[in-house]
């Protein structure tokens, strides 16, 4: 059992954690998708597993943008009963500063690097065109793994 303080701001870590969890499992639903359209033959289902991973990789990009705006919300608001506010940040920086403890801790530099990666997988799924599943499947990949590996 936890002990729960009075003035906690639990629900910012408790959807970080959700955002996380669909981070994951739509990056690997993703890759798994592109995978299996780049080995289907049929073309039919070549287009339905490529659709399918397209739903996955939306649903990651979300969910890191997800992140992203909760741990903002966290370190602008000073919510230091979360490890990563406490240890980066205190209440008398300036703004610029604030802004700049996103990326200090290397949990904030994966997840920057997570949303550019997110980006140039949006992209490349806009203009790859033929090259989309083999390209995204591997992009998928890095995005389910690399940040967890840490």
């Amino acid at each position: 059992m936890e002990i729960q303080y009075i003035g906690e701001h639990l629900i910012w870590g408790q959807l970080g954690h959700v955002f996380t969890i669909l981070s994951f499992c739509g990056a690997l639903l993703s890759a798994l998708a592109y995978g299996y359209s780049t080995a289907e033959q049929n073309l039919n289902e070549q287009q339905n597993w490529k659709k399918l991973a397209r739903r996955g990789f939306y649903t990651h990009s979300l969910s890191v943008i997800g992140i992203i705006a909760c741990l903002f919300w966290m370190l602008f608001n000073h919510y230091f009963e979360y490890h990563y506010v406490w240890q980066h940040s205190n209440s008398a920086m300036p703004m610029q500063y604030i802004l700049s403890c996103f990326w200090e801790g290397q949990e904030g530099s994966f997840l920057l690097w997570t949303f550019w990666n997110m980006v140039l997988g949006n992209l490349l799924m806009r203009t790859a065109k033929d090259w989309e599943p083999h390209s995204m499947a591997i992009v998928a990949m890095v995005n389910a793994f690399w940040p967890q590996c840490f």
